[in-house]
């Protein structure tokens, strides 16, 4: 059987660096990306959480990857993992980008993301997981990912836990599209995709209540018509060091709504 390193894996047994095989642990966090069948059926008498990131592809100004959200939340919820034993599943990138066209973006419909979680979520339950939590990474997102556990019911046994998350609610900074907070986690996570030359402020004042703007970004075609260029904020002051702080706060604050959630 192939080993893998502690380094990505929560066990008080074993010291980091050391190289050990998969049946020894008793708590772990794992990418099922990564494993063989005989491994997740070794863990999964132990292990009966999986975490599922979930991003978009789509265009975060002249500056950022259009990857950004799936990038972020994807390392989120490794850090997540580290701290929690669970299964790590790969994310799922597709997300609901209409609002920004006619820039790029690869979008998928609320309905179709639901299905996909659905079944994911399905084949899950089906090897055994009892609890799933669904990290979000994209604002377009939430529409579909709020009720996944309601489309779910009556298709899979009671006792399963289903929960989705939002990232940024778990940080007390403004969240923004492309600005200073989202560069800065960028600049922490992957800073060679970062072009900080090419970073600008929205060109149009943003001057409505969140109300109003809330609404109006559930629109097709209307976040360049908002923004003027696609971003929301003013990513210039952007740090490395300002999105390691963010990284802390809320995988630390993700930790502790996941253990509240366990005693629901």
């Amino acid at each position: 059987m192939r080993t893998i390193s502690t380094k990505n894996i929560n066990s008080k047994r074993c010291k980091v660096d050391k190289l050990v095989r998969l049946p020894d642990f008793r708590e772990m966090s794992v990418s099922i990306y990564r494993m063989t069948h005989g491994e997740f059926c070794d863990v999964i008498n132990n292990v009966k959480r999986a975490i599922i990131p979930v991003g978009s592809i789509e265009q975060h100004g002249e500056h950022l990857p259009v990857s950004t959200d799936s990038l972020i939340v994807e390392n989120i919820t490794r850090l997540v993992a580290e701290q929690i034993p669970c299964f790590v599943v790969p994310p799922i990138s597709f997300g609901v980008s209409y609002e920004h066209r006619p820039m790029f973006n690869i979008s998928i419909r609320n309905a179709s993301l639901s299905t996909i979680i659905c079944d994911i979520c399905c084949s899950l339950v089906e090897n055994g997981i009892k609890d799933i939590v669904l990290i979000n990474g994209h604002h377009g997102n939430v529409g579909a990912l709020q009720y996944i556990a309601q489309n779910l019911y009556g298709k899979i046994p009671n006792d399963i836990s289903i929960h989705s998350i939002n990232y940024w609610h778990l940080m007390q900074s403004e969240f923004d599209h492309a600005g200073d907070i989202e560069t800065s986690l960028v600049l922490a996570l992957a800073p060679e995709l970062v072009r900080m030359d090419k970073a600008e402020a929205n060109y149009n004042n943003l001057s409505k209540s969140k109300v109003a703007y809330a609404s109006m970004t559930n629109n097709p075609n209307s976040f360049p018509k908002i923004t003027g260029n696609g971003v929301w904020g003013d990513p210039r002051n952007a740090t490395a060091d300002k999105g390691h702080q963010l990284l802390d706060e809320i995988v630390r604050n993700l930790v502790q709504t996941i253990h509240e959630i366990e005693s629901y």
